[in-house]
């Protein structure tokens, strides 16, 4: 899937989970709502990412965005096309009752979806 990376409301960073706002190229192949590990490819380059789609609930926002967060990454990439692959549903999207329990989250979903990558980020466990 293509997207390229748009403007957002900046919360990710924010929270210290920097994302890429995503603008799919084909709107339809955009994935169900939830979380998922993927691969980023940006140039030459592959990144093992986490992509929400949904609403942001705990944001209170309504409007169905996706945005993905790069592992190891930390380049500005405003206006630049990504290949988006998915490799796995990590969770459904949620709304979490403060901003703390949505930091332990991502963070858990960041190790889910670096441990799937088994072969490049061993993590003494199987999948």
């Amino acid at each position: 899937m293509l997207a390229k990376v748009i403007e957002g409301r900046k919360i990710g960073r924010e929270l210290g989970f920097p994302t890429a706002n995503l603008e799919f190229f084909k709107p339809d192949e955009m994935p169900e709502d939830g979380v998922y590990a993927v691969d980023v490819q940006f140039g030459n380059e592959t990144f093992i990412g986490v992509l929400n789609v949904g609403t942001r609930p705990t944001f209170g926002v309504s409007e169905r965005t996706a945005e993905v967060h790069i592992l190891d990454f930390s380049r500005e990439i405003y206006g630049e096309t990504l290949e988006i692959a998915v490799k796995k549903f990590i969770r459904k999207e949620k709304t979490f009752d403060n901003l703390e329990n949505l930091k332990k989250q991502i963070e858990l979903d960041r190790n889910n979806a670096r441990c799937f990558d088994y072969a490049q980020h061993p993590c003494g466990r199987g999948h």
